[in-house]
């Protein structure tokens, strides 16, 4: 796929509906086997929207009528013990029909941005989206290029 014309901003309560479908697939993609619930996703994504430390980072792209979101990502500047806030990347996801171009480049980006525009001195991510080998791969390598580090692993244990 050739590289589409695109563009970063922070989500807004009009990008909820359109937001909800694309974290719907998302979930859906994951190997987790999580029961979809609207309203939960719905508060979660209206407290993001909301809160002065944390955004949700939408990419558009061109469509024919009109911009098409293609990802996200959530961000939140966590004050825990320190002066500086840490960045904490929640979620990040480019919907399988984008994956071809630099949409996750230019969204890894606007994370990184938004850490420092934040003041934050770290950005911490996982790969625990439940995805397959391949995609789980392509998310560590893109974040690797980016020059985030391996900094210990991350541990899950089933309850139920």
């Amino acid at each position: 796929m050739a590289d589409l014309v695109s563009w970063t901003r922070p989500a807004t309560h009009d990008d909820l509906a359109v937001m909800l479908l694309g974290a719907r697939e998302a979930n859906a993609e994951s190997n987790w086997d999580l029961t979809w619930n609207q309203d939960y996703a719905e508060h979660y994504l209206t407290a993001l929207i909301d809160s002065p430390h944390t955004d949700a980072i939408v990419i558009e792209v061109e469509g024919v009528m009109r911009p098409v979101i293609a990802g996200a990502a959530f961000v939140a500047a966590s004050y825990e013990f320190h002066d500086e806030p840490l960045c904490y990347v929640c979620k990040f996801w480019i919907l399988p029909a984008y994956r071809r171009g630099d949409l996750s480049t230019k969204l890894t980006q606007a994370t990184i941005d938004w850490a420092y525009d934040h003041g934050c001195s770290h950005i911490f991510t996982t790969a625990t989206a439940g995805l397959d080998r391949v995609q789980q791969s392509l998310f560590v390598r893109l974040m690797k290029r980016h020059g985030f580090d391996d900094v210990g692993p991350v541990m899950q244990r089933t309850l139920g």
